[in-house]
């Protein structure tokens, strides 16, 4: 079972007897069993017909859009969201302020352990020393963020730590793409575009296993309460961030199988060709797919599912949650 990435500009998703087929000016793209998928994603300018909607829904498979650039608009699912009783535990776990607290501080020290171990699991050349002192570092903030005493300071620990974090992540590139620091909206360099999409494509995985377990989207632990913003997904994201996309556009780039010539120029911000695209789409599909990537038994999507789960029982149990932390055994 795998997504269904469409990215084509103009093409038509209709359903065919038991299966869906991509077409574009009347030509024949691609014919796919409706069983072998267990997500859609449609990029940009795509067409589907009503019956192909409800095929889909009919059968529990979400459908995600997204902009032509990448950015993440919304799902359609089927109308499996009826627990009510989750939902009330989460209202009420949301209006204890020390459980809320400590949850968050959970997520933010978790977060910070998956960077650090990135940074220590990567193969360093012999004179590679500085990593060391924002190792220190950022150890020293794990420290700080345990004493503090409101979410507002939490979130201020962890962006001392990510600023200290990319400075040292840059360095990991070994490649002809350079990265300075973490830019956004839009990125300005290669390496900020796939991870950008990345955290997109994250974003939509761990809001498709939230749904599924029937939480409250809008209401979250440690990004809190703002009008219009899913922030459970968000909280979530944060313990997925180097584990899955980090990792992956390290490997992408120091491997070489997204070079600048998957690029294009759009003034002067840079854009994935459609070649670059597929590429990425289907290291993503991989990495959340198979086993040996996680070392965990089942694929990323089948950890993030399993987080969904646990973050669902310590809710209703009034339980404490463990974020998913990167074990030692992971290098790039």
């Amino acid at each position: 079972m795998t997504t269904l990435y469409i990215r084509e500009q103009g093409t038509s998703i209709q359903k065919h007897s038991e299966r869906l087929l991509i077409s574009k000016s009347r030509q024949i793209l691609l014919e796919i069993p409706m069983d072998n998928i267990d997500g859609v994603a449609v990029i940009g300018n795509i067409q589907m017909t009503t019956p192909a909607l409800h095929a889909l829904m009919r059968r529990g498979i979400n459908i995600s859009y997204f902009s032509f650039s990448g950015n993440y608009l919304g799902s359609m699912t089927s109308d499996t969201s009826k627990n009510i009783f989750l939902r009330l535990a989460q209202y009420d776990f949301y209006r204890d302020a020390d459980k809320r607290m400590k949850l968050a501080r959970k997520i933010i020290i978790n977060k910070i352990k998956n960077q650090l171990q990135l940074m220590e699991s990567f193969r360093w050349e012999p004179g590679e020393k500085e990593y060391l002192e924002s190792i220190q570092s950022m150890k020293t903030l794990i420290k700080r963020a345990q004493d503090m005493a409101t979410i507002s300071e939490l979130m201020g620990v962890e962006g001392k730590a990510s600023n200290i974090y990319f400075k040292t992540y840059g360095k990991m590139f070994k490649c002809k793409c350079e990265f300075h620091g973490r830019n956004k909206r839009p990125p300005r360099d290669p390496i900020n575009v796939i991870i950008s999409l990345g955290y997109t494509f994250l974003t939509k995985e761990v809001s498709s296993a939230l749904e599924a377990e029937s939480f409250e989207m809008y209401l979250g632990f440690l990004h809190g309460i703002r009008y219009g913003r899913k922030s459970l997904p968000l909280d979530m994201v944060e313990e997925f961030r180097q584990p899955i996309i980090d990792r992956m556009t390290l490997k992408l780039f120091n491997k070489r199988m997204i070079q600048e010539f998957d690029f294009t120029l759009e003034g002067d911000v840079p854009t994935l060709s459609e070649e670059g695209f597929r590429k990425f789409c289907r290291e993503f599909e991989r990495w959340m797919s198979e086993s040996d990537i996680s070392g965990e038994g089942v694929g990323y999507r089948g950890l993030i599912q399993r987080q969904a789960k646990r973050l669902k029982a310590a809710v209703q149990k009034k339980e404490g949650y463990d974020p998913y932390c990167l074990r030692k055994k992971h290098y790039i």
